[in-house]
């Protein structure tokens, strides 16, 4: 038995997915769902945090269908709520795949949107879930969105700093933010899934708000949610997370300062504490 942090593909329904794996199977199952910036990855989420998460859970952090090295399908999906269908499936396959019966589940970023919509579609699937700087809100897009979503139209490696480099608080304290960049800006230009990442960003521009869920949906879920969101987020406004809080029947927002959109790497000594206590009552 493999409890270490590991990649592999894995059959997932229709389309098999490559997943990062961590902890004893035994151990709860935790399924963390990655955002969609040009380039990002499960592993580009998630890889730090799975050294810590393996000591109490099993984690599975698969890469959704369009990102990282998981199965395409054959007919590239032109719409938002196409891709969700298929991410969506994905998660379902997984599951069935593993025999896992229930998890808990984290989204962060475009993967809250796709959290919420599992939840809605198999909501005996999943036990407790958390939200990090999520979409599936209605908002008014900020500019450092309105950038990455159209990155294609201008894919240049200094433009991809520029971008990168506002999604952190501070890039100065980050650590080696330079090596996350160029692994993410040489995903995001593979000449085998650049032309697949730009029809998907080209739908985002389009009709992202047709991920919103709508607020007498998630007033109609049971589950325990906690929503993080950094103070500092640039990308995704805070009104998204007010919006969850507002409708969810079993909600509680925790806001991290210092902190830009991506909560699990610039504020893990904050976000770590709360998953164990969370999840595990710890």
């Amino acid at each position: 038995m493999n409890t270490d942090v590991h990649e592999k593909m894995v059959p997932s329904g229709e389309l098999a997915s490559h997943c990062l794996f961590a902890g004893d199977p035994n151990n709860p199952p935790i399924i963390l769902l990655h955002g969609a910036g040009p380039g990002a990855s499960a592993a580009s989420n998630w890889l730090l945090c799975a050294e810590d998460l393996k000591k109490h859970f099993y984690v599975i952090a698969p890469d959704a269908i369009g990102f990282g090295q998981s199965e395409l399908p054959k007919k590239i999906p032109t719409k938002m709520a196409a891709w969700m269908g298929y991410r969506v499936e994905q998660i379902k396959g997984l599951m069935d795949e593993l025999g896992i019966e229930k998890a808990h589940l984290v989204g962060n970023s475009m993967g809250g949107a796709l959290a919420m919509q599992c939840v809605v579609e198999m909501p005996d699937r999943f036990d407790k879930c958390m939200l990090m700087g999520a979409i599936g809100a209605p908002f008014d897009r900020p500019s450092t969105m309105t950038r990455m979503i159209s990155f294609y139209d201008d894919p240049r490696a200094g433009r991809y700093r520029e971008l990168i480099e506002s999604f952190v608080y501070d890039p100065s304290i980050f650590g080696d933010l330079q090596a996350v960049i160029d692994d993410r800006f040489a995903k995001a230009m593979n000449p085998d899934t650049r032309d697949v990442q730009k029809i998907m960003f080209e739908a985002m521009v389009d009709d992202m708000e047709k991920l919103i869920i709508p607020a007498p949906v998630l007033n109609r879920m049971t589950h325990e949610w906690v929503i993080v969101h950094g103070r500092q987020d640039n990308v995704i406004p805070l009104e998204t997370s007010l919006y969850f809080l507002e409708h969810l029947k079993r909600a509680e927002l925790h806001v991290l300062d210092r902190c830009g959109h991506w909560a699990q790497t610039q504020r893990w000594d904050a976000m770590y504490p709360l998953i164990l206590d969370h999840f595990l009552g710890e």
